[in-house]
């Protein structure tokens, strides 16, 4: 019996094949990262494309190519769809082309101005936003993840069903706005020129500004920001989301997060597959000391 293609697979030749179509070459693909989707290279390092795990995805990435063409519009710099009509379906799968962005990790006081401006605009009446789901794909993420013991999927599970009413009880200070949804120092890049580029845009949505923020403080909690770091995001911003009342909540759902996306590669490797390890034992004690590892 033939073997089903794995997503890696799948991914590659969904490249190939848009780029082909859309005439920038289609050798050697560059795989840069795996998760929810696939991010690859081409033509050299100037194109990249990002390919959904299934079809089900193309709204989701039409409309990322909408917001992308509606921030450039509005003068905030973003990463940039390939022109012509984007996404395509490919190899079974959704595939969109983007202009590559060359540039070098920045500091959270750069996220913030960023998010400030973001936080400040209102689409147009053509674009439809989503109202946040903070939970959205987790349950398909424990189920499909792959080495998980029993007891770790029960543990995800029943955790996402209480965090949920918790989340529910979160009472926010700042207006509700167009926010990132995923807005973590890994999605800036700061261009030779200074610039500050935003990308990966597929979660923009409608919801409190304090889910963008609390990234940041998350990351700051576990040791991947300083203290000097934080408090000047937290100038910059204008907001100290730990200051909350529930703000720990929003924490927990962020490491619940970030365990179930990390569970997804745990086949990647040895080194993986014991951060998601350390990651889920250390949720099973909420109040204890985090040692997780960026990946």
């Amino acid at each position: 019996m033939r073997q089903p293609l794995l997503f890696t697979d799948i991914a590659l030749e969904a490249a190939r094949e848009a780029a082909r179509r859309a005439g920038v070459g289609d050798q050697d693909p560059e795989i840069v990262r795996i998760g929810d989707r696939a991010v690859l290279r081409l033509a050299e390092g100037r194109i990249i494309a990002r390919v959904a795990r299934s079809l089900d995805r193309l709204d989701a990435s039409r409309r990322e190519v909408e917001v992308a063409r509606w921030l450039t519009a509005e003068g905030l710099m973003v990463t940039r769809p390939l022109e012509g009509e984007q996404p395509c379906i490919a190899a079974g799968t959704v595939v969109s082309l983007w202009h590559a962005v060359e540039g070098d990790w920045t500091v959270p006081a750069d996220l913030a101005v960023v998010l400030r401006r973001l936080h400040a605009l209102r689409p147009p009446a053509d674009l439809t936003l989503p109202e946040l789901e903070p939970f959205e794909r987790l349950g398909e993420q424990i189920e499909s993840a792959p080495a998980l013991a029993a007891a770790d999927r029960l543990l995800l599970r029943t955790l996402m069903r209480t965090l949920r009413e918790e989340l529910a009880d979160v009472t926010y200070e700042l207006p509700r706005a167009v926010i990132h949804g995923d807005a973590n120092i890994g999605n800036v890049l700061k261009t030779s020129s200074g610039e500050v580029v935003l990308f990966d845009l597929e979660g923009l949505c409608w919801g409190p500004p304090e889910w963008d923020l609390a990234i940041t403080a998350v990351y700051r909690d576990l040791g991947w920001h300083t203290d000097a770091e934080y408090e000047r995001f937290c100038e910059v911003y204008g907001f100290d989301v730990t200051r909350l009342p529930r703000y720990q909540v929003l924490r927990a759902v962020r490491e619940l997060r970030m365990t179930c996306w990390l569970a997804q590669k745990a086949g990647d490797s040895a080194e993986t597959a014991a951060e998601v390890r350390r990651r889920i034992a250390d949720l099973r004690e909420p109040d204890g000391p985090r040692h997780w590892h960026p990946h």
